[in-house]
């Protein structure tokens, strides 16, 4: 039998280890799911201080306890320790691999240092804010030969995979347009990530998802982007980043003849009132020549209304949890928590049973594959930055 792998968590926040006393995250809740599949043995946490680790670390362990699931958690830095302590946890802690889930912009600083030590890496999505970062993460993991991931989890979304079922059988015809939306409370960038939200955008943090989405389904290649943004309710509020986004992307067929492709339109706002009945409002329509792909991603048909919270739209596919009745534990799933486990069981494969690199690099979200959607990211920003909302060519090429 194989052993586990030990695991490195670069980032002590919401998505590590949930806000708060009534929220689990969701990368700690898989991790410790590959505990219990024989695919993780040690986890360590690093923050930028000392105390937010243990934090992460005591929760984490309380977790783990909830789960019924037997896993160490160590914490960096140590006391006293200085800068740089994700290196300093690599070096002490010799992980197998990394979980790099920090601020957009620090994505390729922190991720290329762990690779060049060749570490695998699982980044969470955006890959990176530039076309250039993302480059050299890029490079750096093709030199240093390891399974390099970003974690675009709406790829394992059952109603998702649906929709990729739908275009690649071509049962809608040939495609003509999307139109997406996605909206999300204005608690995020005013409370949860306030201290960084001014060095991304709406587009690039949320929309993201659905432009890698919309290569994942079709494998269309963008070829030119125009982007708008409006700046109102944060900026009041001393916040420098967009309220809303509309960005529209022209793709291209490159297998056809024709070139022919389609247009997707993507309506990003950070300003749903938070007493909204979700975090999030997520809507996709497709349309092509023989009918049409409707998914609403918010209303996925379970609600819950109390005295505490009022209205409450579930989303219970994405990374949940329930009193598992035979073993009276808590047991974690969800298209979140298997984009983490389909990450550890690459690397299990490619460090015990000699996987093939290449083989992940076309059928998973690859570094490589996310060069596309940082293309549109950055070709979005420079239309609205530079550009005065003119479209800008962009150039890519199929992994």
């Amino acid at each position: 039998m194989t052993a586990g792998l030990k695991i490195l968590v670069v980032g002590g926040g919401m998505y590590v280890t949930g806000r708060g006393t009534e929220t689990s995250g969701t990368l700690v809740p898989a991790l410790l799911e590959g505990v219990k599949h024989g695919l993780v043995s040690e986890v360590a946490i690093v923050t930028t201080q000392a105390g937010s680790a243990l934090e992460a670390c005591r929760k984490s362990a309380s977790i783990a306890r909830q789960m019924g699931v037997d896993c160490s958690f160590a914490a960096f830095p140590k006391e006293g320790e200085g800068t740089n302590a994700y290196l300093q946890a690599a070096k002490a802690f010799q992980p197998d691999a990394v979980l790099v889930s920090v601020p957009d912009h620090l994505h390729a600083s922190v991720s290329i240092p762990l690779i060049e030590k060749g570490l695998h890496c699982l980044v969470v999505k955006p890959m990176a804010p530039s076309l250039e970062e993302a480059r050299a993460m890029v490079a750096s993991a093709e030199k240093n030969q390891v399974v390099a991931q970003v974690e675009f989890h709406k790829r394992y979304d059952e109603s998702n995979l649906l929709l990729y079922d739908a275009v690649q059988s071509r049962k809608l015809g040939d495609l003509l347009y999307a139109v997406i939306e996605y909206s999300q409370q204005k608690r995020i960038p005013r409370d949860v990530f306030r201290s960084w939200v001014a060095k991304t955008s709406v587009f690039q943090y949320l929309g993201v998802h659905y432009v890698d989405l919309l290569y994942f389904v079709t494998g269309f290649l963008p070829r030119r982007v125009t982007a708008w943004g409006q700046k109102s309710h944060l900026y009041n509020l001393g916040i420098d980043t967009w309220d809303a986004m509309q960005v529209v992307i022209e793709w291209e067929d490159f297998q056809s003849s024709t070139k022919a492709g389609m247009v997707s339109t993507h309506i990003t706002n950070w300003i749903d009132p938070d007493e909204t009945s979700s975090i999030s409002d997520q809507k996709i329509n497709l349309v092509g020549t023989l009918g049409r792909f409707q998914s609403d991603q918010k209303h996925r048909g379970v609600q819950t209304v109390t005295d505490s919270q009022g209205v409450k739209d579930v989303n219970p596919y994405f990374s949940s949890s329930w009193l598992d009745p035979q073993t009276g534990k808590i047991k974690f799933h969800g298209y979140g928590i298997q984009s983490v486990l389909q990450f550890l069981r690459d690397v299990h494969w490619v460090k015990y049973h000699n996987g093939n690199l290449e083989e992940l690099i076309t059928s998973r979200p690859s570094f490589q594959s996310g060069l596309i959607s940082t293309a549109v990211i950055d070709a979005a920003h420079q239309s609205l930055l530079i550009h005065q909302s003119s479209p800008v060519e962009i150039h890519c090429e199929k992994n």
